[in-house]
């Protein structure tokens, strides 16, 4: 005869595991070791993207100073103006600046709400 292996104890899931894991009292100074580089590593990266999303907006400066300047009237340094913004916003989000995102949003809903007065 087939039994049924129906435990009674719930199954555990992937999180309770990990969990397991992270309480376990048998922490090591390695593993204490690796969460130090881990936050780290983070720190460094979330540095470096701050770094390339500020060279980008100083690159893009020097270029609007440029543009602005040779440009003799005032509808081309605009619309150059809201295109680098709607280039900005994705660009800022995705290297993990999203308060420079909601800033540069706002700069957009103004100038929007300007131009429809």
């Amino acid at each position: 005869m087939a039994t049924n292996n129906v435990s009674s104890e719930p199954k555990k899931s992937d999180d309770d595991d990990i969990q397991d894991l992270s309480i376990s009292p048998n922490v090591t100074s390695q593993d204490q070791s690796i969460q130090e580089l881990e936050k780290e590593l983070t720190a460094e990266k979330d540095a470096r993207r701050e770094e390339r999303f500020f060279c980008i907006v100083i690159c893009i400066i020097f270029f609007d100073v440029v543009c602005f300047t040779v440009m003799p009237n005032f509808g081309g340094p605009f619309a150059i103006l809201v295109l680098e913004l709607l280039i900005l916003i994705p660009l800022a989000r995705r290297m993990g600046m999203e308060e420079i995102a909601e800033i540069l949003n706002s700069v957009i809903t103004r100038l929007a709400g300007k131009g429809k007065d």
